[in-house]
């Protein structure tokens, strides 16, 4: 049985229950050229590695600290 780290490529419905990330956002991503995929046959399949490098794109993009949050709870003081 494969493992997270094992899978090389899936399909468009399998990354879609992997990441998370709805299936009009991962067209947008392919159209975007932020992820990979290749044809074999009629079936369009989602090369993993490039999720992998976009997740550290946006990684390595984002500042050193992290924004605060802010509390909204009723009667929270700043």
């Amino acid at each position: 049985m494969a493992t997270g780290t094992d899978i090389i490529t899936c399909t468009i419905p399998e990354f879609r229950r992997l990441s998370g990330i709805s299936r009009s956002r991962i067209y947008e991503l392919l159209d975007a050229r932020e992820l990979e995929s290749i044809y074999i046959g009629a079936r369009r399949l989602i090369v993993i590695d490039s999720y992998r490098r976009m997740i550290e794109r946006q990684r390595t993009a984002q500042t050193p600290s992290a924004p605060q949050r802010r509390d909204t709870r009723a009667g929270a003081q700043p």
